[in-house]
């Protein structure tokens, strides 16, 4: 089971969700250790097992916890109101929002972690699910601008999204290992996006269906 069979206790939850969150961004699911884990959270076996079946079920839980945050805090776009002049305005807010969670919850950013260090693991855990939902929204959306008029149409929607979950996998692991300062981060972060969306809408019709002329938004 990925949650608690009880609640924890606030303050127990929060300090295990922040050594484990720490443990596995660092180490993996299979690297980190549960003892270790255990003995910096200050909680006992008999008290852990209480309330997971084992140390995957806890790497379920810290997904999980801290997903619930960063979707709180970001606020994905709905898609069904996604038009032709708000479709990129939308998703530079979003990656905007993403871009502030560093100060607002740098606990956070241990997802991102957890998230490029657990490809390998099982479709049944929290991660594999949460790398789905979000390979289906980014689809969704690239198919929505496709037609909407503004993604190309000239490269399978398959081949587009994958490029896409790459560029993203490159600048946000370069965003979380870098050690350049967070305003340096902040700029070439957004100027790799902007290239990104350059190669999305390439050959892509650069007015609406009513004719209105889609600009770039200025940073």
């Amino acid at each position: 089971m990925s949650r608690p069979a009880r609640p924890l206790a606030v303050p127990t939850a929060t300090r295990l969700a922040a050594v484990a969150a720490e443990a596995f961004a660092q180490s993996g699911l299979e690297g980190a250790s549960l003892n270790s884990i255990l003995k910096e959270a200050r909680m006992g076996k008999g008290s852990f097992y209480h309330h997971f079946t084992d140390k995957a079920a806890l790497h379920d839980w810290v997904t999980e916890t801290l997903s619930q945050t960063l979707l709180a805090e970001t606020r994905p776009p709905r898609l069904e109101t996604l038009t032709a002049a708000s479709l990129r305005l939308e998703l530079s807010e979003l990656l905007d929002r993403l871009g502030q969670i560093a100060a607002t919850h740098p606990e956070v950013m241990n997802l991102g972690r957890i998230f490029h260090n657990s490809v390998d693991v099982s479709p049944d855990r929290a991660i594999s699910k949460l790398r789905h939902a979000m390979i289906v929204w980014l689809t969704d959306v690239l198919r929505i601008g496709q037609t909407l008029g503004i993604i190309r149409r000239d490269l399978p929607l398959g081949l587009l999204t994958a490029w896409t979950i790459a560029s993203f996998t490159a600048i946000d692991q370069w965003v979380l290992t870098t050690t350049a300062p967070v305003t340096k981060r902040r700029t070439a972060a957004d100027t790799a996006l902007d290239s990104l969306w350059q190669v999305l809408t390439t050959v892509a019709s650069t007015t609406t269906q009513t004719g209105e002329q889609l600009t770039p938004r200025t940073r």
